[in-house]
């Protein structure tokens, strides 16, 4: 087990930490700004916080997380907060289904994800309000801005890894303010860490995994054909570190095509295949330890979404799986490409 540095907490009641409170703002420009990013301590907070969360999913499985209107409404009234989250994105995500896509052609994906941002902007401070104990709604200036920036570009139509990262910082900004203890003395608890890593994570993946389908979004910055995924990123890191000890499903098992016979079934000649549901706890026909997790899960989304062969689609993550023997060194990998992305 790697010992990490502790994140520091937020005093959310100090005086002189409320008065710096403002609505944050781009300010990476240029060369000289990103030099600047990458030696803060916010850089470093960042990457120790997914780290946190991958340790902490070492050796666990994806649970089953139930996504009907019952599961919303008594997470809505816990005093949990991980579940009063979870909550709060199975009500963004309702949105998805009743804001219809528009009809008629359509260059670069469906104009109607501008209808579904507008109504985000205008719920954002009140998803806050319900969400947050009252001590931490003077934040909420700085927290919306992260939210709303987590699930696409309204303008360009488009959604990408950077909208998954401002989710990531999002969620260690809450969980400095100590949002997801309550407030309590306890320090950081591993138990936390795992719920937010294997609930919380997957859950926001149901979110934009649905926007990507119902409104055909581009990819955001995309390496074309190199890029590891057009979208995601933070599941490869978890999923590898879900199975980092590993030893009977090796790297160059989970990409057989056979692994995935729903390719092989008469489906739809584009879109995905198989259900969003389907995708996110996808169990491989022949492997049971350490599955449903997030790395088969977003393998099994390129292969519900992607025509062709895997190794010109996903060379990158072609070549992982032939070439890293181990998913320790997998995802000593990722968190090394994690560090690249995150600047």
């Amino acid at each position: 087990m790697q010992v990490l540095p502790e994140l520091d907490w937020i005093d959310a009641e100090d005086e002189e930490v409320r008065q710096r409170i403002c609505a944050p703002k781009r300010v990476i420009r240029d060369d000289a700004d990103m030099n600047l990013w990458i030696t803060s301590s916010a850089h470093d907070k960042l990457l120790v916080f997914i780290m946190r969360l991958g340790e902490a999913c070492v050796d666990q499985r994806t649970p089953c997380v139930s996504w009907d209107e019952d599961a919303k409404r008594q997470r809505s009234i816990s005093s949990d907060p991980v579940d009063r989250l979870l909550a709060m994105l199975q009500k963004i995500d309702a949105w998805t289904d009743t804001i219809e896509p528009l009809t008629g052609s359509q260059r670069f994906g469906n104009l109607a994800f501008r209808t579904w941002g507008k109504t985000l902007d205008e719920h954002l401070d009140a998803l806050h309000s319900e969400l947050l104990p009252e001590t931490l709604h003077p934040f909420i200036t700085e927290l919306r801005t992260y939210l709303q920036e987590s699930f696409g570009s309204f303008v360009r139509i488009d959604y990408g890894t950077g909208h998954e990262l401002n989710f990531i910082a999002w969620l260690c900004y809450l969980y400095r303010l100590r949002f997801f203890s309550e407030q309590s003395e306890t320090t950081h608890s591993k138990s936390v860490e795992q719920r937010i890593g294997l609930e919380v994570v997957p859950a926001y993946l149901r979110v934009v995994w649905h926007l990507q389908d119902r409104y055909s979004l581009e990819p955001a910055g995309s390496h074309g054909v190199w890029g590891l995924d057009d979208y995601q990123f933070v599941p490869y890191i978890l999923g590898a570190a879900q199975l980092r000890n590993c030893t009977t499903l090796k790297p160059k098992d989970v990409i057989n095509k056979n692994q995935y016979p729903f390719v092989s079934e008469t489906g739809p000649r584009s879109g995905p295949r198989i259900s969003i549901d389907k995708t996110l706890y996808y169990k491989l026909p022949d492997e049971d330890s350490l599955v449903p997790n997030m790395y088969i899960s977003s393998l099994a989304r390129i292969y519900s979404l992607k025509r062709g062969p895997f190794h010109e689609h996903s060379p990158l993550l072609n070549d992982i799986a032939n070439d890293v023997p181990s998913w320790g060194k997998v995802y000593t990998g990722m968190l090394k490409i994690t560090s690249y992305l995150v600047e």
